[in-house]
């Protein structure tokens, strides 16, 4: 054999072995042999256990408002029963009672759709006055229940999914079961409300106006305290942000009713604040998940529900789920930490697992590893919609404020409002309006604009009633 062809031999044999003895290397770093050994769940991580007993949690009435039952929260306890058995497959009869639905097309329908996140809807609502009352003489059932469940002093708190201790069925897993509820109810009652409220200011019953306000109002609140899911969160975010746009509209649109209904709407809550909540309850779901990706579905019986479906779990050689739960663990105890600061200092979390290693890729445990990173980079998204909450709800509050305020001292007077500089510098006076740059989009808007009513309240400053999240003030 030529000198020539023997190096070249001698090259190739050295790359195959090296690859060889890197790819033994490697599988001996990343196998289930060599996995961590579990560890509880870390306290600051533990989902709590609920507070409101289920006779005064007016979620379960919520959740059965549709129902056939004459009691909506004892139909709501079996139908959250039905959920976290994980039966959500075994299909119910349609509900007797329903909300307006767009399946038939009017502008009745069309205006009970409207986006009042980002549109006048009090406006639209008063163009379709007529419509609009005949679509809730037709849906007056359901429409007094919603009323019966938003009153003063409601509460609410979101129950949590119950873990398996084995997984055998597909009714057993975690994240098909915790998707199962659906909010389009809850929502619905906000809307009957705030349609209620429109249609009573437009008829010229101030009383009846805003008592409807002051409805959803309690029943927003509520919602912002009591969830704990990002789902539900994601929900009560969006029903605060539809509630005080329609409460600004309504104030401009009724100038001597704006003092009580600046009254209406109030600071948020603590608890929606506080990011522990939705960052305690994410981890849980994602450990259940961890649990799941060994699991394989066997195949639908054809004669039984799909949640009866068998389920196989058995751990794959070359993954380590509890080394990637604990380095899951310790991306959310970073972010538990950085929430227990304030709620804004999570605009600043940027968990970047890739920077700590080689090209970017973990040596051990690099499956898991990898899930870990793709997964929290979509984490910092859920922080900036609460902190856009919490700038939206100011921007409103100000808004109604405002009116008492000559328009061309109007900047000036913002500028001088205590809250948290990064909040002030995503405010503005535009004309008639307080502009608000949300860290978060709101249907694709990158802004949203809350009408200053014409002279409707004595109140001419805000007095930081929102807790100031740093001690830093511009």
């Amino acid at each position: 054999m030529k000198r020539w062809a023997r190096v070249t031999l001698k090259i190739l044999g050295g790359c195959l072995l090296g690859v060889v003895t890197l790819a033994a290397a490697w599988a001996a770093f990343n196998n289930r042999l060599v996995d961590d050994a579990p560890r509880p769940v870390p306290e600051a991580l533990r989902v709590p256990a609920p507070t409101l007993p289920p006779e005064r949690n007016a979620f379960f009435a919520l959740i059965g408002l549709t129902a056939a039952s004459d009691d909506p929260h004892a139909e709501g306890v079996k139908r959250w029963a039905v959920i976290d058995a994980g039966e959500i497959d075994l299909r119910e009869p349609p509900a007797p009672r329903q909300w307006p639905s767009t399946a038939e097309r009017s502008p009745a329908t069309d205006a009970w759709q409207c986006d009042a996140q980002t549109q006048d809807c009090v406006a639209v609502w008063t163009r379709e006055a007529t419509g609009l009352r005949a679509l809730i003489d037709a849906h007056a059932d359901i429409g007094r229940r919603c009323e019966g469940v938003a009153r003063a002093g409601v509460t609410l708190e979101e129950p949590m999914i119950t873990p398996r201790a084995e997984l055998k069925t597909a009714g057993d897993s975690y994240s098909r079961r915790a998707t199962g509820l659906q909010w389009h109810s809850t929502v619905n009652c906000l809307r009957w409300l705030e349609v209620r409220a429109a249609l009573a200011g437009e008829s010229g019953d101030t009383a009846a106006m805003l008592g409807f306000a002051r409805q959803a109002e309690a029943l927003s609140g509520a919602m912002l305290a009591g969830t704990r899911t990002l789902i539900g969160i994601g929900v009560s975010g969006a029903m605060a942000r539809i509630h005080w746009r329609v409460i600004t509209d309504l104030a401009a649109r009724h100038p001597k009713a704006g003092s009580d209904l600046h009254a209406v709407l109030r600071p948020l809550p603590a608890q929606a604040l506080d990011a522990s909540i939705w960052i305690r309850s994410e981890s849980q779901f994602g450990r259940e998940s961890i649990r799941e990706i060994a699991c394989i579905d066997e195949g639908v019986n054809p004669h039984a529900a799909p949640s009866t479906t068998t389920l196989r779990c058995e751990p794959q050689f070359w993954t380590m789920p509890h080394a990637t739960q604990h380095l899951m663990d310790a991306q959310w105890e970073e972010a538990r930490r950085k929430a227990g600061e304030g709620p804004l200092t999570l605009l600043d979390w940027q968990p970047d697992l890739a920077s700590q290693w080689v090209l970017g890729v973990p040596w051990r445990n690099s499956i898991g590893g990898m899930l870990v990173s793709v997964s929290a980079s979509s984490y910092p998204h859920y922080a900036r919609k609460q902190a856009s909450l919490m700038l939206l709800n100011e921007a409103a509050r100000l808004a109604l404020s405002a009116g008492a305020v000559e328009p061309a001292k109007r900047p000036a007077w913002l500028a001088r409002q205590p809250m948290d500089a990064r909040l002030r510098e995503r405010l503005a006076v535009d004309g008639d309006h307080i502009v608000a740059r949300p860290w978060s989009t709101v249907s694709n808007q990158d802004t949203l604009r809350y009408r200053i009513p014409p002279g409707a309240t004595s109140a001419a400053t805000v007095t930081g009633s929102t807790p100031d999240p740093s001690p830093t003030k511009s």
